[in-house]
């Protein structure tokens, strides 16, 4: 399916990003947790997760998040979530989740 989750993971841990696209679900959740895990073993200050382009979170996206957000504080580091949008922002605000982690837009390039 083209809307299946895409998370490419080139590059990202050394430069401290992880982008997905398409729709995060339980059966496609623990690649996103791969590409995650792996930004997170550099020790960046921080990781940004460009979520701009994910079409849908279900709530085994939402846990994995929350399981990186917690990795990351232990070690000292920020986890950034970029770009939240349509339904995965939606379900941060109905699940009161937004709170519990950073959130950025992402930036502009002119």
């Amino acid at each position: 399916m083209p809307d299946d989750l895409h998370a490419p993971s080139e590059g990202s841990a050394a430069s401290g990003s992880v982008v997905l696209h398409g729709r995060i679900t339980v059966e496609n959740s623990g690649e996103m947790r791969r590409a995650l895990r792996d930004a997170l073993r550099a020790k960046p200050a921080k990781v940004s997760v460009d979520l701009s382009d994910v079409s849908y979170i279900d709530t085994s996206g939402l846990a994995t998040l929350v399981e990186a957000v917690r990795i990351a504080r232990m070690q000292g580091m920020r986890l950034i979530l970029v770009g939240m949008r349509d339904q995965p922002r939606y379900l941060f605000e109905i699940t009161h989740a937004d709170g519990f982690f950073d959130t950025a837009e992402p930036e502009v390039n002119t």
